[in-house]
């Protein structure tokens, strides 16, 4: 479904200014509300302290697995999530040997059962009917989410017979299962191994000798998410039943995409968050500073309404960007697609940021590209007790209009302007000498301009020179500031400016100690009331051609990988039958027998593609080839890593190098 967007120049009396105020964008207490702002709000409540969010409590008393039917008659938990099952378990016959199988994947919200036939049947809430006309040997259960959980129970229906075989004629209440093991994960791996002979990590209880028609097992209150229930010696059950106490451990918070009304720079991310204990189920929370409770918040932004890119299948079964409303008509994918189907579905790298990094104190600055018109945040609440939560007040976010846009920045090797592919790749640890271009331009009079650039580098740096104007000619800054891990240029007595606009290079040497390395900078006006703007990547100057801020050093160790080759490393998937496959080639020498690792990843260092994974090989050529797909199909253009990584006794040989997707 596509993410909704609140317009806050319709709810918020939060003007911009032509004089320069910076405002704030308020979520909770003050400004928007919670919920009507919310795409998602899982596991949080906003209706115990009003104004705020915290984790829902469990009610020890009710059985969590079951919630109110949808209006189509579809099963939910007590949070209203629906469960998933394979219902082919209800429609068919069969023995306790009969298996359905687990989901493909885990997800938040999506709560799912498998095992014996009848599995969806353990969770309807009818305790009168058997989950399946055969015994049954166990099931295996996602909550949808962590769950503090002390209790199990599992009972036979009161009344009705076998219907065939063995126990033809004879009550269900009597042929429960004699003999039960009850174990617990917070690992989907386990939870989507399928292997229902098998238990957890965490055995909570286990019965080879049971004697009761009701099975109530309680255990000591502890965090799951995923429990299996198994019959050693099958038999007739009604239903399972999950019980808890205490909050939520996990809990989100995502925001609708926020729509500013125009681009804007973005300072300072506040909240307001409190922390608070009870002695028990339903008991009053006191203040509680010290309780191991933890707030982290994310925030993104982008150019436009929508941060996925939708695809359908064209007549050459290529994909088609298409807008989400042809997408969503389109009919699903069936195997390798057919004309007109759904395609895939993928983040728009170009429009969007990554998710920032996650913001554990408040008042600190988030680093997003500023210049953009969208935000959204995201807030995580974890809890390590039981009874210990978070309680979220307020989430406010720091904006003021541009200085400039666009702004953007190119960074280059002084001596090589024009890298092949447009990646600058530098030796790892060697002094290098790189250039810094700015340009700005302007597309509205509010925009005032700036008189000093703030650069983000890997050490200090030595500053050789600052240059404006075109021709670039050196010119004098009024300072120069340089520590450990920043570059700060002021030129008040040369502003750029939309009556003044200049051109601007810095030229550095510095060393590289990553194997990427992004040369984030911004933009500020000396004493303005204005916010500083992020400069972001572009084509900033024909004088040099990498149109971005991401320098390359090539990784390098040990003997055993050797003649990597990647071509001319340029992939164009587009189907026209050139460059649309990347081959990977390369020897390993001198080893006998390593496991050997072939991934694509992106510049934040984010797995994309794995093409070998872990693979036994011996000494010899190789030839790997990548095609262009994600994990969620065809990837976004722009700049891609390729590591090939041998793993031996003496060590682990690797290699890292830059890759550039252009469609």
């Amino acid at each position: 479904m596509r993410k909704p967007i609140l317009r806050l120049i319709l709810l918020l009396s939060l003007p911009l200014a032509a004089d320069a105020q910076v405002e704030h964008l308020v979520i909770g207490r003050g400004g928007l509300d919670w919920r009507a702002s919310s795409e998602d709000m899982l596991g949080l409540t906003d209706s115990v302290a009003i104004g705020s969010l915290q984790p829902i409590e469990l009610d020890p008393l009710v059985n969590i697995a079951v919630g109110a039917p949808t209006e189509k008659g579809q099963s939910t938990n007590i949070l209203g999530y629906i469960w998933g099952s394979d219902i082919r378990g209800s429609l068919s016959s069969g023995g306790a040997s009969s298996q359905m199988p687990p989901p493909a994947s885990v997800e938040d919200k999506a709560p799912w059962v498998y095992g014996s036939w009848g599995s969806a049947n353990t969770i309807d809430g009818d305790v009168d009917q058997p989950t399946h006309s055969w015994v049954v040997s166990g099931y295996t259960f996602d909550l949808g989410l962590t769950m503090p959980l002390n209790r199990v129970v599992f009972f036979p229906p009161e009344r009705g017979r076998g219907a065939a075989g063995p126990y033809l004629g004879l009550l269900f209440r009597d042929l429960y299962p004699r003999q039960y093991v009850i174990s617990g994960s917070l690992s989907p791996q386990e939870f989507l191994s399928s292997n229902p002979s098998g238990d957890f990590d965490q055995v909570l209880s286990s019965d080879f000798s049971h004697d009761e028609q009701v099975a109530d097992v309680r255990f000591q209150t502890q965090f799951l998410r995923f429990a299996r229930v198994r019959f050693p010696t099958a038999g007739f059950i009604a239903e399972v039943e999950f019980y808890g106490e205490g909050f939520l451990p996990e809990t989100r918070y995502t925001s609708q995409l926020l729509d500013m009304g125009e681009p804007v720079n973005f300072g300072r991310l506040q909240y307001d968050f409190e922390v608070y204990r009870s002695a028990g189920p339903g008991g009053e929370p006191v203040p509680a500073p010290d309780a191991p409770v933890h707030i982290a918040v994310e925030v993104r932004t982008g150019r436009d309404d929508s941060p996925l890119i939708y695809h359908i299948i064209d007549e050459l079964r290529r994909e088609e960007v298409v807008e989400f409303v042809d997408w969503d008509q389109a009919p699903r994918k069936l195997d390798s697609g057919f004309p007109g189907q759904k395609g895939s579905v993928q983040d728009d790298l170009a429009s969007w940021s990554f998710w920032s990094v996650p913001h554990y104190t408040s008042g600190e600055g988030i680093r997003v590209p500023d210049g953009r018109q969208f935000i959204q945040v995201r807030a995580f609440i974890t809890s390590e007790e039981v009874f210990a939560f978070g309680r979220l007040n307020s989430l406010s976010i720091e904006y003021s209009p541009l200085l400039a846009n666009p702004l953007v920045g190119e960074v280059a090797l002084m001596e090589n302007p024009h890298p092949t592919g447009g990646v600058v790749e530098v030796p790892l640890g060697e002094p290098v000498t790189l250039t810094y271009d700015v340009r700005a331009d302007f597309s509205s009079a509010s925009q005032t301009g700036f008189d000093a650039i703030r650069l983000q580098t890997p050490e200090a740096v030595d500053f050789q020179r600052f240059e404006m104007g075109e021709p670039l000619a050196i010119v004098e800054p009024d300072s120069v500031t340089v520590d450990d891990h920043e570059l700060v240029v002021h030129f008040p007595s040369h502003p750029v400016s939309r009556a003044s606009n200049q051109p601007v290079r810095l030229t550095f040497a510095t060393q590289v100690f990553n194997y990427s390395t992004l040369f984030e900078g911004e933009v500020f006006q000396i004493g303005g009331s204005n916010l500083p703007q992020s400069i972001d990547g572009g084509d900033a100057t024909p004088l040099v051609s990498t149109d971005g801020l991401q320098v390359i050093a090539p990784v390098q160790r040990l003997e055993g990988l050797g003649g990597v080759d990647l071509g001319g490393r340029v992939l164009t998937p587009n189907g026209d039958g050139v460059h649309d496959e990347l081959a990977v080639s390369f020897t390993l020498q001198g080893i006998e027998a390593a496991a050997v690792d072939v991934s694509i990843y992106d510049l934040g260092g984010r797995l994309v593609r794995r093409l070998v994974d872990g693979e036994t090989r011996s000494e010899g050529r190789y030839r790997d080839v990548w095609d262009g797909m994600g994990d969620r199909g065809l990837v976004a253009p722009g700049l891609y890593l390729a590591r090939v990584s041998v793993d031996t006794d003496l060590g682990i040989s690797e290699q890292t190098y830059s890759i550039a997707v252009a469609y």
